[in-house]
């Protein structure tokens, strides 16, 4: 069986080659407005990394956010974390830092491949060693770990540049992707289907993660879009990968429609 940190950089490797969203290296950003990046970046990511068209419409509010200036200031969220009694070093670093970063990055961790056994039952509960964060602190894979219960870990604060895909290191050089991205994994287990290759990871959780999680992202994706001062662009490792016969197939099963409803409830809170 491979390691935690063999299975993160390779337990998601697909072999399906895809359409990859065309980058304009003038304004150094995927072509087309903030909202069509985002249909391009969020295409529905299937099993083997097969991805579905450009999305035709963004679920609200993201489709009425995306790229514009964000209207939440840091004392609201200071506030908001207070209430809720989060730390900002859970949520990417502190609220005063500057980020960067255009896009934000969406994971799924891809361990463990549980093979040919079923994927246990508990794995939203704390009984599930891989919701432990001792399990997760060397193995610093991107910004943000976000476990099945929703506890998030910090691994860079989002204001450092860290490189988290294929694209980055392969497509883009170290100079003009410095700064560019921000990374969340998402625990997700795995498990093989037996029509595949041996040692295939390609069945996911279903659902794919719990409301925690969602709720959870959401929070760091207004985090990071208040640090930036304009929301980011979020997008898929999958998409981001697309085009590469090594790229990877994370997210699986991520509804798109369930984060911008945590995005929205967030949002309208936060402007109480």
């Amino acid at each position: 069986m491979k390691s935690l940190v063999s299975s993160l950089i390779l337990a998601s490797c697909c072999w399906v080659v895809a359409t990859p969203c065309p980058f304009d290296r003038t304004k150094m950003e995927f072509a087309g407005t903030p909202i069509e990046q985002a249909k391009c970046l969020l295409r529905p990511v299937k099993r083997g990394g097969v991805l579905g068209d450009p999305l035709k419409v963004l679920p609200q509010p993201l489709e009425s956010l995306i790229g514009k200036p964000v209207q939440i200031n840091a004392d609201q969220l200071r506030k908001y974390l207070a209430a809720h009694k989060i730390a900002e070093d859970e949520i990417g670093g502190p609220i005063s830092q500057k980020v960067t970063a255009k896009y934000f990055v969406i994971h799924d961790t891809s361990t463990p491949n549980y093979h040919d056994k079923p994927i246990p039952g508990i794995i939203n509960t704390p009984e599930w060693p891989l919701n432990n964060f001792e399990r997760w602190k060397k193995m610093p894979v991107a910004h943000m770990f976000v476990n099945r219960m929703g506890q998030s870990m910090t691994w860079h604060p989002f204001s450092m540049s860290w490189r988290a895909t294929k694209y980055e290191s392969k497509t883009l050089t170290k100079d003009e992707s410095h700064g560019m991205f921000v990374h969340t994994e998402l625990s997700q287990p795995r498990r093989a289907d037996p029509n595949g290759h041996p040692g295939n990871d390609a069945i996911a959780a279903d659902p794919g993660f719990t409301p925690a999680q969602y709720e959870r992202l959401a929070l760091l994706y207004v985090a990071a879009s208040v640090e930036h001062g304009t929301w980011l662009v979020p997008a898929y490792h999958c998409c981001l990968d697309s085009g590469m016969v090594d790229g990877h197939d994370d997210p699986q099963n991520f509804r798109l429609d369930e984060w911008g409803k945590q995005v929205g409830s967030l949002v309208a809170g936060l402007n109480k």
